[in-house]
């Protein structure tokens, strides 16, 4: 406590001005002024008694001289000193020399702070005087509002040292077997044996170094087992808190095939336990997600939001999505709809505003959740979340799937739903701009990009864009149901609109041909060739769009031709006809026809469509002409009978003589047949299917 009093000539010394110097652990708190402070600050983790030893050894001096004015002298001393130490210290004593000073414990605002008032005689100037205070702090319960903790096989408590910047020295001394973290870098550690010493002489503040460590024995847990179908999860809590495990199991066994759903995709796998740790709260987060360690850590608080985010994580990452916004604000939707789904309480989420001093465009926002909590995270958080909840909150739960999983699948939103192309990678901002856009038709996305997402320049790309897509529509309209030539949906894209709009100019003529294809395919009742459509589709360099000019008419022209012949096939035909027709082939020739455009073999298929034709005008023909020779020759053997009959039987034997086998038509090569009575052929080019190749060329 720093007092002045102002003595005057023949007066007795009267206190005119009182002030106190309160340190409550926070890095805005100052030093006292006019007193300076030498310190070394000990804290040692005993694990058997599960309580932490602090030494507290402090020099000060005062550095405030005595002042003459208004004629009289203004001297200033000390008569305590204030310390912030834990809430709950136990063993409290301060020593100074031989003799023991008072000690008086008061409250804060802060449930896990309480301030230590050393009282001792007047400090004068130039003074000195050395203190050495000593307390024990025990933890309290789990999910106390004092969050020191001190436990089996953990601990989280407040190491604080008063010292002047250069001055100060803070030590914190725990098993090497245990893991630290702290709320700042500058812990150096050094062992000695089973015991590690960390050490920093950093202030955080003017006049204190304050930080907030951690301390965790991974060998000291409770495990249980969760599964859910194929997955199986270890869960390790603290030895003394089973309440956290049994909430846990049972928020992943409801949560986890509702998460399925919402996603979209099955579990990816990369998860084999959920920790319960202190370390994320020293850093400013409820918990994280560590893929590289396979774990979900979080703290004590029973929090099915926070299981639920954390889990979504195992989707919705770094290693998904390019942008922290993006899977941040992702997670915290899907957690979101999963508490809704389980009957659970969403979290309220506090108001965010863009002119706010911390505002930021969320493309700038870097880091990840291992980093030092920054003052952009208290923005960034609730901002990434208003901007998933104005982008999918008013999509059904079908609807918000679809566009979240083809988002985590990598699929690009040119593509039609499931197709994954070779190249695709982590999706970003300008990706998840398509998708919710065109796959969830939330047409005012560029909007709230522009107002939360966007950096000025960024922002520039959304008119050309918007321009782009406009004349994309336009050209998938025209060329019916297939989808825009690859080269087109890559560059869309990749946002590369002058790209676009040359493929546009090339592909543009296409679409009635692609058209006509398909109606050609609608009137023979064929499908499309695979191929064919292919072709259209998958065109990615200017070459493929010139042959397409030719081959798609030449597509159409044959499915036309192969639907002919397939109709003259199968058409109802007079006795004498089908006769000729099951000789000369043609119901297989028109089978092996569509076979072979279905295979995509389009010129094959006009040749045999070809072949059709012609052997349908033999048809009949031959028909009849194998009908009239059968008649001639029994005609023919008729009257040999009745002349045998008539004859006086020989004398001697004769031998019979056999009747002549009437040769096959269909055996007669192709080149000897007569032309059919009133038959024209014209010349073609090329051999027939009865010779084994050849056949219509597409262009």
């Amino acid at each position: 406590m720093r007092r002045m009093v102002l003595r005057a000539a023949g007066a007795a010394a009267v206190t005119v001005l009182t002030a106190s110097t309160v340190l409550l652990g926070a890095p805005s708190a100052v030093a006292a002024e006019g007193l300076s402070a030498s310190a070394t600050s000990r804290y040692v983790l005993d694990t058997e008694a599960e309580v932490v030893h602090a030494r507290m050894s402090i020099d000060l001096e005062n550095v405030s001289p005595d002042k003459q004015a208004d004629g009289g002298v203004y001297t200033y001393y000390f008569d305590a000193y204030t310390i912030p130490v834990p809430e709950g210290i136990e063993k409290v004593k301060a020593v100074s020399g031989d003799a023991e000073l008072d000690v008086s414990l008061s409250g804060t605002d802060d449930p896990s702070t309480q301030l230590a008032r050393i009282g001792f005689p007047d400090l004068r100037y130039h003074q000195k005087r050395s203190i050495v205070l000593t307390f024990d702090i025990p933890g309290a319960p789990p999910r106390s509002d004092n969050s020191t903790r001190v436990g089996p096989g953990y601990a989280t408590f407040v190491a604080y040292g008063p010292g002047d910047e250069g001055h100060n020295r803070v030590e914190v001394l725990a098993p090497s077997a245990m893991s630290f973290s702290s709320t700042v870098d500058g812990f150096t550690p050094a062992g000695d044996g089973d015991t590690t010493t960390y050490t920093a002489t950093e202030n955080t503040f003017e006049g204190g170094l304050w930080a907030a460590v951690s301390f965790r024995d991974p060998k000291q847990t409770t495990e249980r087992t969760v599964e859910v179908d194929d997955l199986s999860l270890t869960l390790e809590s603290f030895p003394d808190d089973a309440k956290w495990s049994a909430f846990v199991a049972d928020k992943v066994t409801a949560g986890l095939p509702q998460l399925e759903r919402l996603v979209g995709n099955p579990w990816p796998g990369g998860l084999q336990r959920i920790r319960e740790d202190a370390s994320p709260s020293l850093r400013g987060y409820d918990g994280w997600f560590d893929p590289t360690g396979d774990e979900i850590v979080v703290g004590e608080q029973l929090d099915d939001d926070l299981i639920f985010h954390e889990l979504s994580h195992a989707w919705v990452s770094g290693e998904s999505f390019e942008g922290r916004w993006l899977y941040e604000g992702l997670a915290q939707a899907i957690a979101e709809r999963a508490v809704k789904a389980t009957d659970g309480t969403p979290r309220s989420h506090s108001s965010v505003s863009r002119t706010s001093s911390d505002a930021v465009p969320l493309n700038s926002w870097e880091g990840d959740a291992g980093s030092r909590t920054a003052d952009v995270d208290s923005y960034a958080y609730p901002a990434s979340y208003r901007v998933m909840t104005e982008l999918l909150g008013k999509l059904s739960d079908e609807q918000f799937a679809a566009v979240v999983g083809a988002a985590v699948r990598g699929e690009r939103a040119y593509d039609p739903a499931g197709l994954v192309t070779p190249s695709g990678g982590r999706t970003e901002w300008t990706d998840w701009l398509d998708l919710v856009e065109t796959r969830g038709g939330v047409t005012g996305a560029p909007k709230v990009f522009s107002e939360w997402v966007l950096t000025k320049s960024q922002a520039k790309q959304l008119a050309p864009r918007a321009a782009a897509r406009t004349a994309y529509a336009d050209l998938d309209r025209g060329d019916g149901g297939w989808l825009p030539p690859e080269g087109l949906r890559d560059a869309m894209t990749v946002w590369d609109f002058d790209r676009a709009k040359h493929v546009r100019d090339a592909v543009a003529p296409l679409g009635a041909r692609a058209v006509a294809v398909q109606q050609a395919a609608q009137r023979t009742g064929l499908p499309v060739p695979k191929a064919v459509r292919e072709s259209y589709e998958e065109a990615s360099l200017d070459d493929d769009y010139a042959d397409l000019a030719t081959s798609l008419p030449a597509a159409a022209s044959t499915i036309l031709d192969v639907g002919a012949a397939r109709r003259t096939a199968e058409a109802d035909h007079d006795p004498l006809t089908d006769l000729g027709a099951g000789l000369l082939g043609v119901h297989e020739r028109s089978d092996r026809a569509v076979a072979a455009l279905a295979a995509g073999e389009v010129e094959r298929a006009g040749a045999l469509a070809d072949d059709v034709r012609d052997r349908s005008g033999w048809a009949l023909p031959l028909g009849l002409g194998l009908v009239l020779l059968v008649v001639a020759l029994v005609g023919g053997a008729a009257t040999v009978v009745v002349l045998v009959l008539r004859r006086p039987a020989p004398r001697h034997a004769v031998a019979s003589v056999p009747a002549p086998s009437p040769v096959r038509p269909a055996e007669t090569p192709e080149a000897d047949r007569p032309a059919p009575v009133g038959a024209h052929r014209a010349p073609r080019s090329g051999a027939q299917e009865s010779v084994g190749h050849g056949g219509r060329p597409l262009g």
